[in-house]
């Protein structure tokens, strides 16, 4: 009855392992998914801060955490300090802003073209697409553009991948030609 007993034992035991779900198959995605939404955002607000603010939002960062926008960095005038909060909590999703920026008040300090300001928008634009369309994988791929040419560097895992970067990439309006320095 014993030697019987052992297999059968066995067996439950490979059915409720079998049938439970891994330890972090859910928590992965949803993790995944929120790292995205959060870069998406701290993207959209970095975007709006260029659009807005011109040069000066150069030297903002932004990180999002949650319904929390973090700036930091330092700006020319204290009238974008002022503007860069109100332009965090424009966008959707913001609740809270922790504005952390300084005002330089110097003359020389924002010395940026026109064609800087464009070829900043060009990439956080490309950002944006990448992670809408690869995910987290968009955070492995350096972007530089320069007057429409826009390269990619990084190391990607899958030929897959790496190719819908370069053709969404291509399809973006604004973007000439695409350099693939991804490996």
């Amino acid at each position: 009855m014993k030697n019987s007993s052992v297999p059968i034992l066995a067996a439950l035991s490979l059915t409720w392992l079998l049938s439970a779900p891994p330890a972090n198959a859910t928590d992965k995605p949803a993790a995944d998914s929120t790292e995205v939404s959060e870069a998406i955002t701290a993207n959209t607000i970095k975007a709006k801060l260029i659009d807005k603010l011109g040069a000066d939002a150069f030297h903002v960062d932004v990180a999002v955490s949650g319904e929390m926008a973090t700036l930091t960095g330092e700006v020319a005038k204290a009238s974008s300090q002022d503007l860069a909060k109100q332009i965090a909590l424009s966008v959707e999703g913001i609740k809270k802003v922790d504005d952390k920026t300084t005002a330089a008040n110097a003359p020389g300090f924002v010395a940026a073209s026109e064609a800087s300001v464009n070829n900043m928008a060009l990439e956080l634009k490309v950002r944006s697409v990448l992670l809408t369309e690869i995910g987290t994988n968009a955070f492995k791929i350096t972007i530089d553009a320069n007057d429409g040419v826009v390269s990619l560097r990084g190391k990607l895992l899958s030929d897959a991948t790496t190719k819908a970067a370069i053709q969404k990439t291509r399809s973006i309006k604004g973007v000439k030609q695409v350099v693939d320095l991804l490996g």
